[in-house]
């Protein structure tokens, strides 16, 4: 199967992003010969991991987890968050990490009714949920979340702030044709 036979609100594209609590502005606004100045603290902690779908429709499941992302962890999100929310005849579409990649996996999507579809290695370009982890990093970088507490939530209110009209022009600038109702 070619992705580009597959309309868009058939995909489901699953990724991580990983992130923590020294993400800053990457510029700033100040008076005309005054310096802009931001705190960034030096020890940031612990990276944290959000597992998220994205279809044309916005934003899926997610699950931020305290370090990377393992098979346990990704098999974990896809029983109790993805699969339940799947329809039969959802190509789910995912990069080739190896926590991707165990026969477990695709029980649980095959299990749905749905396809699973690996992306060839190193190609984010083809993957529209990177830009709606860009619009997430950017919005949690305005944030400045200083505890983990705080990041998980300035993460549900990001997450939130990817609108359907946001993911249907991220699956069509990484060229997934959409149905004339989607647009």
């Amino acid at each position: 199967m070619v992705a580009g036979e597959i309309y868009a609100e058939r995909l489901v594209f699953v990724d991580e992003c990983s992130t923590n609590t020294s993400l800053a502005p990457l510029y700033a606004w100040s008076r005309r010969g005054e310096r802009a100045l931001c705190s960034v603290p030096r020890n940031w902690g612990a990276n944290t991991t959000l597992v998220a779908s994205m279809s044309a429709a916005g934003m899926g499941p997610s699950l931020a987890v305290e370090g990377p992302t393992t098979r346990e962890v990704f098999e974990t999100y896809l029983q109790r968050l993805l699969a339940p929310s799947l329809e039969p005849g959802q190509v789910v579409v995912m990069d080739n990490l190896s926590s991707h990649k165990g026969q477990r996996v695709r029980e649980l999507i095959e299990g749905k009714g749905c396809e699973l579809l690996y992306l060839p290695p190193y190609s984010p370009d083809l993957n529209p949920i990177e830009e709606a982890f860009a619009k997430v990093k950017a919005l949690l970088r305005k944030a400045g979340a200083r505890t983990r507490e705080a990041l998980i939530k300035a993460m549900g209110r990001a997450l939130e702030a990817v609108t359907a009209k946001d993911a249907r022009g991220f699956f069509e600038h990484r060229g997934y044709r959409a149905a004339a109702q989607l647009l």
